[in-house]
C-alpha cells in the first residue's frame, strides 16, 4: 500500500480494530537465486499480539558468508533444524491467512523473496491479493529527516523497546513495535 494521507486512515483501522501480520526473513544472500533461510511472523489482532511463528529452513543453495555473518545461520545449523521449502512456506501461508494487512521493513525484498521460493519449489502464494505496508515507507512519511531508516536506527530514535539481532522472530517483534509507535 502506497503510503499517503487516505492511505493512513486504513491503517491506523488495521491496527486498531484488525488483523496484522508482520513478518521478516532471513535468506543465504540477496540474488534471484538466494533462498529463505529463517521465516518469521506475529499476528496481532486489535492492536494485541495473539500468535508466533518462527521456522528455519534447509536451503538447496550454497550459504553466502556475508550472509551468514550477519545472521549467523550456519549450513549445518540448518540441516539439522531447518525443515524443507515445501514444508516451511505452508505454515507461513496458514499463519497469515485471510483479509489481513502484511507488514515488513523493506517488504519489497522479504516478498521477493517468499515468491522466488514459490517459483523455485512450485508453490502457490499471491501476493498481489493482500494488503500490505512497508515500516520504511510509513516511517519516511510519520518521521522525516531522521538520518536512517534502518530498523536499529528506527528503534534508537523513536525509543521502541526491541533489537534488530538479525534473528528473524526478534526483527518482526522489533518492526512490530515500530508500526505500532508510528500510528498511535
Amino acid at each position: 500500500m502506497r503510503i499517503s494521507a487516505n492511505t493512513l486512515p486504513i491503517l491506523v483501522d488495521y491496527a486498531r480494530n484488525g488483523r496484522v501480520v508482520v513478518f521478516d526473513t532471513e535468506t543465504t544472500g540477496c540474488t534471484r537465486d538466494d533462498e529463505i533461510c529463517q521465516l518469521a511472523a506475529a499476528e496481532y489482532v486489535n492492536g494485541e499480539l495473539t500468535r508466533k511463528m518462527s521456522v528455519y529452513i534447509c536451503p538447496t543453495c550454497e550459504m553466502n558468508p556475508c550472509a551468514e555473518a550477519v545472521h549467523g545461520l550456519s549450513m549445518d545449523f540448518l540441516f539439522e533444524h531447518g525443515l524443507t521449502a515445501e514444508e516451511a512456506l505452508p505454515q507461513f501461508f496458514e499463519f497469515l491467512g485471510d483479509h489481513v494487512l502484511l507488514v515488513a521493513h523493506n517488504i519489497t525484498f522479504d516478498l521477493r523473496m517468499v515468491q522466488n521460493m514459490c517459483r523455485k519449489f512450485d508453490l502457490e502464494f499471491c501476493a498481489e491479493a493482500i494488503e500490505t505496508c512497508d515500516t520504511i515507507a510509513l516511517a519516511k512519511n510519520l518521521a522525516p529527516g531522521l538520518p536512517s531508516y534502518k530498523l536499529c536506527n528506527l528503534l534508537g530514535a523513536l525509543d521502541i523497546e526491541g533489537c534488530n539481532s538479525h534473528d528473524a522472530l526478534d526483527d518482526v517483534l522489533a518492526c512490530a513495535g515500530l508500526f505500532f509507535r508510528l500510528l498511535a
